[in-house]
């Protein structure tokens, strides 16, 4: 049998950086653009890492007492691993029987887009996320066990933790597994520091334990048409600008609390005026003014921490595509030149939107349509 795993990309329209804070919600949408991860049987033990898009191939052996990956990779291929050991462990402390398996995975192309003939660029819809999510899910899978979401969501966090050697939000993680959603993030106390080391039963343990996030599917409105380009040939480094933020946090604790605050406040409107706004007109006006109006205190955030979460000329880009047939526009997630995001309220408006940046050579259209699930993962005979 081959088991073939999938999760979807994202777009965080409502929460960047103020989801970093306990408490703070934000809103995240997924997309149709998978990563696939398919599994097959491969010997007693052997474990073969396969990744054909990336042309990177890595081989060793599962070991049957522990379930750790007793392979070497290059780091392009840590969180594939960390993902594949994490859940192999756990389904090895939960009783189940081990065997060698062979993992190839696939990214639509809608996770990244050539900027020249050697150079691939992310597209920033969160493809490390998606394919951690479908690697648990589908070696949970092989070894019989159900890939139940709230347990294909704990062991996705943690080995994306354990991989990157930090915690973030986990709101990419959270959204791959259960769809769109509006998520508040967890104490980070409860994954700050663990080891894969610290042994299997120490795994089943947290997994076990009760998590403080909180999650409420929500998708969105069906009136609203999603666009969604790439910034060509530029990208945001997240951690860095991360970093900043933090930077700025420690230096002015009571300038940052403030706008957060006021950021958050945002957020919370724009939220609740698009759960309101099926038959309720005000809630879509109320839902731009609170969105512009978050959006603009991000960009304040990044001036105060010398980030560039929007600059100068996005905020003309998002303007200018707001006179052109969006009813809102972002630099969604940590901002930056990743992509700009927009929402229509019209197929003639993304049509008119479509045409305005197709105009613009920095720009390269990005087709993705919201999705709003989370992971699947199938069988297949093997012929």
């Amino acid at each position: 049998m081959k088991i073939i795993s999938k999760a979807p990309g994202k777009i965080l329209w409502l929460g960047g950086y103020s989801i970093l804070e306990r408490l703070n919600p934000g809103f995240v949408t997924t997309v149709d653009a998978f990563s696939r991860v398919k599994i097959t049987y491969s010997g007693d033990y052997g474990v073969i890492l396969d990744v054909p898009q990336l042309n990177l191939h890595a081989a060793g052996r599962i070991e049957k007492h522990t379930g750790a990956l007793e392979i070497a990779v290059e780091e392009r291929l840590v969180l594939l691993k960390t993902a594949v050991e994490t859940a192999t462990r756990y389904a090895l402390e939960s009783g189940a029987s081990l065997h060698g398996i062979r993992i190839e995975t696939e990214n639509d192309r809608q996770f990244a887009y050539a900027t020249t003939k050697d150079r691939i660029s992310k597209s920033g819809l969160g493809g490390s996320a998606a394919v951690t999510v479908a690697a648990v899910a589908g070696v949970l899978k092989t070894f019989g066990m159900p890939p139940e979401t709230d347990l294909v969501h704990k062991l996705s966090q943690i080995a994306h933790s354990v991989a990157t050697g930090k915690v973030g939000s986990g709101f990419d993680i959270a959204a791959a597994s259960y769809g769109s959603i509006v998520y508040r993030r967890y104490s980070p106390s409860i994954l700050n520091g663990f080891s894969l080391e610290e042994g299997n039963d120490r795994l089943v343990r947290l997994v076990e334990s009760a998590w403080d996030y909180a999650m409420e599917k929500f998708s969105m409105p069906e009136r609203f048409r999603l666009s969604f380009a790439n910034f060509v040939g530029e990208s945001m480094a997240t951690t860095s600008a991360i970093g900043s933020v933090s930077d700025f946090k420690a230096k002015d604790p009571e300038r940052y609390s403030t706008l957060m605050g006021s950021i958050n406040a945002q957020n919370v409107k724009a939220i609740e005026a698009l759960e309101a706004i099926d038959g309720d007109e005000d809630a879509v006006t109320r839902f731009r003014e609170a969105f512009v109006s978050g959006r603009r205190l991000t960009k304040e955030l990044g001036v105060l921490s010398n980030t560039s979460i929007e600059p100068d000329d996005c905020t003309d880009l998002i303007e200018q595509s707001e006179r052109n047939g969006a009813f809102v526009a972002k630099l969604p997630g940590a901002g930056g030149r990743d992509a700009i995001a927009a929402l229509c309220s019209a197929d003639a408006d993304a049509q008119r939107l479509s045409d305005f940046w197709g105009g613009r050579s920095d720009l390269a259209e990005n087709p993705v349509g919201f999705y709003n699930k989370g992971f699947s993962v199938s069988e297949e005979s093997v012929r």
